[in-house]
């Protein structure tokens, strides 16, 4: 989703849109338009901007001068758990009560956090304009704070837009001021001054990023990302900085956001919600297909168990015509089968056990383990020793062809065991 950076001071609208990519923002588009104090304008130049097709998230920066600024010394170092504890740490000290403000923090070099704080309703006005042109922003912010991304990553500098004021000591912030309006040189060189002074650094150096006249040449761009965002279009770079550092902090989820508390932005769940809802449409939808379709297969299923049901009972009084009408006809069925087949079975069987034990011998104690199927037969046995075990096999070769012997294990008190198997002379399947 792109960027879009509503910059929006007394007298000028910059509208600057970006599109995120790995390790920044690429730029995509910009326009200046000077205000001439007629809200109507403003409203006609934002509307404008919301009809342009594409989905946006839209980020408002403020002038730094609508903003407050205090640090803090906190014991904790969670910027979360900081910006809950604003409202209780700086109560009483602001001239408004800490339920009419919208807090956030920025950690500073020293270990310190930058309290930053509006009032909510200056805030909510400028939030209903833009809502009003269709351009909800997401997040309240000022570019100031974000100008980390504008700085070197080594020494002390200043970087300056003209408006404001901000500091790095190894790119990390170590000062904020908003500046006078316009006010020129004297002012910048008095406020690095004092931050020499009261920090007690030396600055190196003062980057500039004020707007450059037409026909001069920009300064050198401090960031190769910020040359790479707008394609070395150094002109367009060093006068649209301001609106890529916000991008590049809203990009990797890091910018400074004043929509919080009762500010807090809400279209978006909206829309989540709108999502959501369709989801669960489709998912009710997938519900009953599937319901239907169990239905149907259900009906079919016993459609057919109706048809074989039918099919049994024909059969059943054709094996059985003169017999009432039956309670389970599977069940009667089937115990006739096996009545038939049981009296078969357990003479020859009986026939076959009685063979067995005539020629097992004394030196076979007994078998444990018996399992006739067909003419295959396997028996496991206990015997004296080795020779009474072999000497079944001998035995039994008169009953079964293939008499073979094997498994044979000792036991402690010097009996073994063994497995005989054979097929049965003269029985097939």
């Amino acid at each position: 989703m792109d960027i879009l950076i509503v910059a929006l001071k007394n007298d000028e609208l910059t509208l600057a849109s970006f599109r995120p990519k790995k390790g920044g923002v690429s730029f995509l588009s910009a326009e200046r338009h000077a205000l001439e104090g007629d809200p109507e304008e403003l409203t006609r130049l934002l509307s404008a901007a919301s009809a342009l097709p594409g989905e946006r998230k839209v980020v408002l920066a403020l002038p730094p001068s609508l903003l407050f600024m205090r640090e803090l010394e906190l014991p904790i170092t969670d910027r979360a758990k900081v910006r809950e504890l604003l409202p209780l740490e700086l109560k009483g000290e602001t001239a408004l009560d800490t339920d009419a403000l919208a807090f956030d923090a920025l950690p500073l070099a020293n270990g310190k956090f930058l309290a930053v704080w509006g009032r909510s309703k200056d805030l909510q006005e400028k939030i209903e304009l833009l809502k009003g042109a269709g351009l909800e922003p997401e997040l309240v912010t000022a570019s100031l704070f974000h100008w980390d991304r504008l700085a070197p990553a080594t020494g002390t500098v200043a970087v300056t837009d003209g408006d404001a004021l901000a500091a790095y000591s190894e790119g990390m912030p170590i000062y904020f001021r908003a500046l006078p309006p316009g006010s020129g040189e004297v002012e910048l060189e008095r406020t690095v001054a004092a931050l020499e002074l009261a920090q007690d650094v030396k600055i190196e150096q003062v980057i500039s990023y004020a707007r450059s006249i037409e026909g001069s040449e920009p300064t050198a761009l401090a960031k190769r990302g910020l040359s790479e965002a707008f394609d070395d279009d150094a002109r367009a770079a060093h006068d649209l900085a301001g609106a890529y550092a916000v991008a590049a902090a809203v990009a990797d989820g890091t910018a400074l956001n004043l929509r919080r508390g009762s500010l807090a932005y809400t279209a978006g769940n909206e829309k989540l919600y709108r999502r959501l809802r369709l989801t669960m449409i489709l998912a009710a939808a997938v519900v009953v297909l599937v319901f239907a379709e169990s239905a149907v297969r259900y009906a079919l299923v016993k459609r057919d168990l109706a048809s074989l049901d039918l099919s049994i009972r024909g059969v059943y009084k054709e094996i059985f015509p003169t017999r009432k009408k039956p309670v389970d006809e599977v069940a009667e069925l089937r115990s006739e089968i096996k009545r038939l087949e049981g009296g078969k079975t357990s003479s020859n069987l009986l026939k076959l056990l009685k063979e067995i034990a005539e020629v097992k011998g004394d030196e076979v104690t007994g078998f444990y383990e018996t399992e006739v199927d067909g003419p295959e037969v396997r028996l496991k046995g206990e015997a004296r020793n080795f020779q009474g075990a072999n000497g079944f096999k001998g035995r039994a070769a008169g009953l079964f062809d293939a008499a073979e012997v094997s498994e044979i294990k000792s036991r402690p008190d010097g009996t073994v065991t063994f497995s005989f198997s054979g097929k049965v002379k003269g029985v097939t399947r």
